[in-house]
């Protein structure tokens, strides 16, 4: 009777089933995962076929024959329960007593074991788990041996400012304290009513080449910056770094302790399409800096191997002067303004310094407004459009790229919103926190003109990058990321002392996020060569594109060689000679020219002649059918765009978990460079993996945080064996040369659809904003005044008044 009640499974279903899945039902729940861990393979087996249930102690074993669907059912010896201690003396049981025997799911029947293969078989269902045939490729550690688990906890660290005597900070000019106070975007100009509603005088910018950016300060790394050198000594800290040099290293420690948090997106607009939740992947690529050495002290400098000339950097700097002073002192820096502009000094800068145990930061203070809650200071920051930032090379051609509209995929204020949220905001906030300030205001520009400005307070930040607008959360992170970053400094200046070290950092995603830590010594020859491998290519773009170093002896020299042919050539036309250059030749380069310029739809030519071709290409609207057809799989922001062209993560990457050490670390094929370089020096390496405590209990990431919850952070900092040092460190470099480090021919082929895709855009925003300027041209131009019962009497402004008469009435008391 109990073999009909197993077998025969039509007494249970009305056709027959698995004996498997018949038999899940008779089983207590703590034994049903083990059948649905493999539950598979009788799908994939053709045939009947008799497994063998191992048996714990004091139980017997189980044979199940596994039945195909529809095959008739073999007759096969009852099962009997024979308890090992009464071997031979078996009694038959009920099937319940039977199955209740059954300790893991069956495997294919193999070889005799042995007597020491048999004991070892006799171990729990949790042991079997973690030993089992899965987990052959890596030893499992010891249970005896205790990791060295270390806790920091956010409440025991503090972040405190260091007071200073510093000049006054700058405020906002042309009345842009508005923004402040007000959430959301302010468009320079209504689209609708035409409007201004700030000075136009601000709408178009100043070419870089034509502002005299020698008239500025120079700007101090923090190894060259004696002043932070003094006060670090002062105070007895050992490392100290600008925010610039240690926002990119502290994102990772966000990563790590968040576990790979997600974006919050919910401010976006619902006709958005698709928002990644994730950030960028050259934002989350590996970052590197050096602790220079100085006199026992430890300056931190970014790493700038592959530093690029950048337009976007020259003209931050003089927009920033734009918004924080009035339009005669700002024309002052004008190269051919006939009055020079004062000259600055490192007097003239604002600096806010801050530490945390052996740390001392240095931010620059760029703007203030005493209105603002705490210290009042914000940041300024300039957001070129995409166009411009995924061609940097040639911005000139993407300046036609236009912000219409609010919301929307293209041509949008939400889409550089949108890109800012996974590329650069984590940084922006790191750099607000470490400078004690409460925000950051965003000029938009296409480098031509600026469309529009708004400011983000701390708490609109944290809504994306941590899910809440409350700061206590980001604030308690942040000197948790400030106290780990410190241990490991110590730790690699401890193992390289009194030494420049360069240090690598990279947050792996992975089932557990760790994070790879290295650390190489380098002379301070190697340091400066390496910081110095693009200064060549830096000198030459500020001396042809910006025009910085004009009084330089080299480039005096080059334009006096220069201008002595060009008076030669005078001279000899005075004689009546002939020129040494034959008319065909002069008059082949000038058609090439004009054929030049008839390639580049926009520029130079007449908008009746571009409009037509940009019409049949792109449809007028936010978001043209065709081009929205083309861009359904790029929904990638452009800072990724160029990463997309690199290998993809490798899905079956494994993590390091708190109970593995550096050797059982998993590597896939990513970790391992094409071409694996020699070790050529000393190098340490460590693994960092962290949990989360709240309020006493683990969490993956603290949630809905307030300055009431207590966070710890147990962390466990593993040296990475020296055998494998060299492979993954190798493995680091390359994965952050293949994000930021691409060839220029490599990176303009993997980009060659998207930025197609733009240029279209750009050449119909070219026509668009042509068309616009007749309008206002023939309007005239319009600034905003409170109009109403207690504001000033309007300004009447006409059509033939121009701008410059417009904004002079318009600033009347």
């Amino acid at each position: 009777m109990l073999r009909r009640n197993l077998l025969q499974a039509s007494s249970w279903h009305s056709r027959p089933v698995c004996l498997l899945c018949a038999a899940r039902t008779q089983f207590p729940p703590s034994r049903v995962r083990s059948f649905g861990a493999t539950h598979s393979l009788h799908k994939r087996k053709k045939g009947a076929r008799s497994v063998k249930l191992s048996p714990e102690d004091g139980e017997s074993s189980v044979t199940i024959t596994k039945v195909p669907f529809g095959e008739p059912i073999p007759d096969i010896a009852s099962p009997r329960r024979v308890p090992s201690s009464k071997k031979g003396k078996g009694a038959a049981s009920t099937a319940e007593d039977e199955i209740e025997q059954a300790q893991d799911i069956a495997k294919p029947k193999r070889k005799k074991k042995t007597s020491d293969e048999e004991g070892n078989a006799s171990t729990s269902l949790k042991e079997a788990l973690l030993g089992g045939e899965g987990h052959t490729r890596r030893q499992r550690k010891k249970r005896d041996e205790q990791l060295p688990i270390q806790t920091i906890n956010s409440d025991d660290l503090n972040f405190e400012a260091v007071e200073v005597d510093k000049p006054p900070v700058p405020m906002l000019s042309y009345g842009l304290d508005r923004v402040l106070f007000n959430p959301g975007v302010y468009q320079l100009q209504d689209p609708r009513s035409r409007i201004y509603n700030f000075d136009p005088y601000l709408e178009k910018i100043m070419p870089v080449s034509e502002f005299d950016f020698d008239a500025l300060s120079e700007y101090k790394t923090s190894s060259k910056d004696q002043d932070l050198l003094n006060l670090n000594r002062r105070l007895g800290t050992m490392f100290t770094g600008s925010t610039s040099s240690m926002s990119s290293v502290l994102q990772h420690f966000h990563y790590l302790l968040s576990n790979l948090r997600e974006l919050n997106h919910d401010m976006l607009s619902r006709g958005f399409p698709d928002p990644s939740k994730r950030y960028s992947k050259i934002t989350l690529g590996p970052d590197a800096i050096f602790l220079r050495y100085k006199d026992g002290l430890y300056a931190i400098d970014a790493d700038k191997t592959y530093d690029k000339p950048n337009i976007m950097s020259w003209l931050g700097h003089s927009l920033e002067k734009l918004l924080t002073t009035d339009r005669k002192e700002f024309e002052l820096y004008r190269r051919s303004s006939p009055e020079k502009a004062p000259a600055e000094d490192n007097s003239n800068r604002c600096y806010h310094y801050s530490k945390q145990g052996n740390l001392l930061m240095r931010s620059q203070l760029d703007a203030v407004d005493p209105r603002l809650p705490g210290s009042g200071v914000f940041d300024l920051k300039t957001r070129a459009v995409v166009s411009i930032r995924m061609n940097h090379k040639e911005y000139e051609a993407g300046s036609g790229y236009q912000l219409r509209y609010a919301q929307g995929e293209w041509e949008s204020f939400e889409r550089e919103f949108y890109d800012m949220t996974r590329a650069t905001m984590l940084k922006y906030s790191l750099q607000v926190r470490m400078g004690r300030m409460d925000g950051i205001f965003l000029a938009y520009h296409n480098i031509e003109r600026i469309f529009g400005f708004q400011y983000l307070n701390l708490g609109d930040m944290d809504r994306v990058l941590h899910g809440q607008s409350d700061t206590s959360l980001g604030d308690a992170e942040f000197k948790l990321s400030i106290g780990l970053l410190d241990e490991l400094l110590i730790k690699a200046t401890t193992q390289f002392p009194e030494t420049t070290i360069r240090l690598h950092f990279e947050t792996r995603d992975a089932k557990t996020p760790f994070m790879y830590v290295f650390a190489e010594p380098v002379t301070e020859e190697q340091a400066d060569e390496i910081q110095n491998a693009g200064e060549a290519a830096q000198k030459h773009f500020a001396r042809t594109v910006v025009g910085v170093g004009k009084d330089d002896p080299e480039v005096q020299e080059a334009w006096q060689n220069i201008q002595d042919e060009v008076d030669e050539q005078v001279d000899e036309d005075k004689e009546g000679g002939v020129s040494k250059e034959r008319p065909d030749e002069a008059d082949a380069e000038i058609v090439s020219a004009e054929s030049d310029v008839e390639e580049v739809p926009g520029n130079n030519v007449d908008a009746q002649d571009v409009t037509p071709a940009v019409e049949d290409t792109l449809p007028t609207g936010n978001k043209p059918e065709e081009v929205a057809a083309e861009t359904a799989s790029a929904e990638t922001s452009a800072e990724e765009v160029a990463a997309e062209t690199q290998s993809a993560e490798s899905n079956a990457e494994e993590s390091a978990s708190n109970d593995v050490d550096a050797q059982e670390i998993p590597t896939t094929a990513e970790d391992t460079p094409p071409t694996e370089k020699k070790p050529d020096g000393p190098l340490m390496g460590w693994t960092l993996t962290a949990r989360s405590k709240v309020n006493g209990s683990y969490v993956d990431r603290p949630r809905d945080f307030s300055t009431d919850d207590d966070w710890v952070v147990e962390y466990h900092v593993q040296e990475i064996p020296e055998a494998s040092r060299w492979r993954l460190y190798n493995a680091v470099r390359e994965r952050r040369k293949g994000l930021i480090g691409m060839e220029d021919q490599e990176a303009d082929k993997g980009l060659k659809r998207y930025r197609d895709l733009i240029q279209r855009f750009s050449n119909r925003g070219r026509a668009w904003r042509t068309q616009q300027d007749q309008i206002t041209e023939e309007m005239g131009v319009h600034v905003y005044r409170p109009l109403g019962p207690g504001s000033e009497k309007e300004v009447p402004v006409t059509d033939s008044t121009s701008a410059e008469e417009a904004v002079a009435m318009d600033t009347q008391p």
